[in-house]
């Protein structure tokens, strides 16, 4: 159990330093498994990714979404419904960068602050961009964390 754990703290601490911008000088182990789940949950919708019905296992029953400004909220089962038509018609993140501002955890709940910033790449070749800061709310249950609420806050692509 020691060596998983410290293969896994490496691992992370390595993918940390090499891909993403990070608000905060070091991360405790469950901070880094917080941050293990969004890169999981986001390889779903990748070239590599297998979609919807992965993508939907990162979820909790009582997931919700809304983007500010909006009058629309979704929850888990809309949301899913959203992302399976968007990837059966080709679209995949092709690229994600993404700073993490602020992950504070309080007993079985993780709120995050991130920045991130994707690329898409369309069935024909075609690619936007879109950036946008998310406000956050991570469950553990069963051994796992679940994204559980998402606010997004769409900026500028500068």
């Amino acid at each position: 159990m020691k060596t998983r754990l410290k293969l896994a703290l490496i691992s992370a601490i390595f993918l940390c330093i090499s891909v993403y911008g990070y608000g905060q000088d070091s991360w405790t182990i469950m901070q880094i498994n917080v941050i293990e789940t969004m890169n999981k949950l986001s390889e779903t919708v990748s070239p590599e990714g297998k979609g919807a019905d992965s993508y939907k296992n990162f979820l909790s029953e009582d997931f919700s979404r809304w983007t500010i400004g909006s009058a629309i909220t979704n929850n888990k089962k809309k949301w899913v419904e959203g992302i399976r038509e968007w990837f059966d018609d080709g679209w995949r993140v092709s690229d994600r960068n993404q700073k993490i501002l602020e992950i504070l955890i309080l007993n079985d709940f993780a709120h995050t602050r991130r920045i991130v910033i994707e690329t898409y790449l369309g069935p024909k070749g075609d690619i936007s961009t879109s950036k946008a800061a998310l406000a956050e709310v991570w469950v553990y249950k069963n051994n796992k964390w679940l994204l559980h609420r998402v606010n997004v806050h769409p900026m500028t692509n500068d």
